[in-house]
């Protein structure tokens, strides 16, 4: 038994943590539960949102503890300790809010901007801060770094990786179209064209983002704590940056802006490192060799 699950424990981490989620959705719209917000922190939507956001982690933990045991979980949570790395890497995860930061204060500067929420503020700014970390950076990275990428680089090179890693991460999204209250579910209010460029769109973004979050890692020994600043300040860029935040672009604006930012940031990464291995380290220097 225990050697069939860790011949197939890719594919039964991607059951477990597909599960976890669907089964969460199921309970939102069956209890009729708005996701978590600001306004809506009741102990249903807490606990349900915990449950989905941290499945893909949830799940490569309890795989890990099965096939692997102590040692397995140990290397696995080194990940998040790995902080002395180079400079350059803490940089190549800013900016990714960075970039597009810039681009918002130049429309601002051009007047193009529409102009801040009435309802920003120093204290909703850490609330986002705070949120913006645990719903997604700290809740996923175990997962999908910790676990499953460095299992798909064992077998493959670094972008075949990552686009299978992408295309996964993409499709656990997709059950947050169905539960009121998520960003994604607002995507799907404006018609059907809008509809189907928002997710196109959002598709682009995730597997561009999953590659470039395979190069930080690759080149940072394997550092969950890199994955996270990167993954946080993807995420936090919407957060700020449209009109829910400073309101410095629109959210189309803001959707192809990102898109093209993310896409040379990936061509700068094939150029200067390649697709191989995304690093200029020997293979058996990467984090997924590591012992």
């Amino acid at each position: 038994m225990k050697r069939w699950i860790k011949k197939n424990q890719l594919l039964l981490y991607l059951f477990l943590t597909y599960l976890i989620a669907c089964i969460a959705t199921i309970l939102h719209n069956v209890f009729g539960i708005h996701f978590i917000s600001q306004s809506n922190l009741t102990f249903p939507a807490v606990i349900l949102w915990v449950f989905y956001i941290f499945s893909p982690t949830i799940s490569g933990f309890l795989i890990t503890t099965f096939v692997e045991g102590k040692k397995g979980i140990l290397n696995v949570i080194r990940g998040y300790t790995i902080v002395k790395v180079n400079w350059f890497w803490y940089f190549g995860a800013l900016i990714l809010l960075l970039a597009p930061l810039s681009i918002g204060f130049i429309f601002f500067i051009l007047e193009k901007s529409p102009g801040p929420s009435d309802s920003i503020s120093v204290g909703n700014i850490f609330y986002l801060i705070g949120f913006g970390l645990l719903s997604g950076p700290i809740s996923e990275e175990g997962g999908w770094r910790g676990f499953m990428l460095p299992k798909l680089e064992s077998k493959h090179n670094a972008s075949v990786s990552s686009l299978i890693l992408g295309f996964t991460w993409y499709v656990w999204h997709i059950p947050l179209y169905f539960i009121e209250g998520t960003s994604q579910y607002e995507s799907l209010q404006y018609g059907i064209v809008s509809s189907i460029v928002s997710i196109s769109i959002y598709w682009v973004l995730v597997m561009v983002i999953a590659q470039i979050l395979t190069f930080l890692y690759n080149n940072s020994r394997g550092s969950l704590i890199i994955t996270i600043l990167a993954h946080f300040c993807f995420n936090f860029s919407s957060t700020l940056i449209l009109n829910s935040g400073l309101g410095l672009l629109e959210p189309m604006t803001f959707n192809i802006v990102g898109s093209i930012l993310a896409i040379a940031y990936l061509v700068l990464i094939y150029a200067g490192f390649g697709y191989q291995n995304m690093s200029r380290k020997d293979k058996d220097k990467l984090p997924f060799n590591r012992s």
